[in-house]
């Protein structure tokens, strides 16, 4: 579970940010863009910033893609200089994203 100092609205999660959510996802026809882009239709449930805001990135449009929470979760860690671990099948294989 992420710890902030701050409430969402002051990292700039508001109300404004809920109407950009919307609209992306909307944008988007409710599809993650990564798997889109290795030929695999996933529902979004998340908006994610191209460019992180850590890393001077904003809430313009352009700059905003719909994702899984396979992909956020994968995405973020890579940010972070850390690996996601493969999920495991009951049969011991790797379960593919």
């Amino acid at each position: 579970m992420w710890k902030h100092k701050e409430s969402r609205h002051k990292r700039g999660y508001g109300t404004q940010w809920e109407k950009t959510r919307v609209h992306v996802l909307s944008r988007d026809m409710y599809q993650c863009q990564v798997c889109l882009k290795a030929n695999r239709l996933t529902p979004a449930t998340q908006v994610d910033h191209i460019i992180p805001k850590s890393k001077d990135g904003t809430d313009d449009h352009t700059n905003l893609q719909s994702i899984c929470d396979d992909c956020h979760k994968a995405k973020t860690l890579e940010e972070q200089g850390k690996t996601l671990r493969p999920s495991i099948d009951i049969d011991g294989y790797p379960i593919e994203r």
